[in-house]
């Protein structure tokens, strides 16, 4: 069920937006990556990671695509990436597949699984 609603969801964001659509590929397959350990889901209308806990999510907007973060306030921020000034979460925000920067952003997942 999980995986249809994934696959309906990734459907919708490349009819939506063509550069939404990569840049969630993009992002998606860096999660996957630098998280192995880490199930998929589909949760609050994006793509949602977790291992014992959740620790972050991929979400399409009409002009950007972020990568949230459940921990993130608690996340070492070497290259001022993260935004918000919640409690818990932050988030990066992506206008273009271009801006996915793997060696920047996988330290970032790693150190957000490993929260979690």
């Amino acid at each position: 069920m999980s995986a249809d609603k994934i696959s309906q969801w990734l459907d919708g964001v490349g009819v939506a937006s063509p550069t939404n659509h990569a840049t969630v590929l993009a992002l998606r397959e860096l999660v996957l990556a630098a998280a192995p350990s880490a199930s998929e889901g589909f949760k609050y209308g994006g793509l949602h990671y977790s291992t014992a806990r959740p620790f972050c999510g991929i979400f399409a907007f009409a002009s950007h695509v972020t990568l949230e973060f459940s921990r993130g306030a608690e996340l070492d921020d070497p290259a001022g990436v993260l935004l918000g000034d919640g409690q818990y979460r932050r988030h990066i925000r992506f206008k273009g597949p271009d801006a996915v920067n793997v060696a920047v952003l996988a330290p970032y997942i790693a150190q957000a699984c490993a929260l979690a």
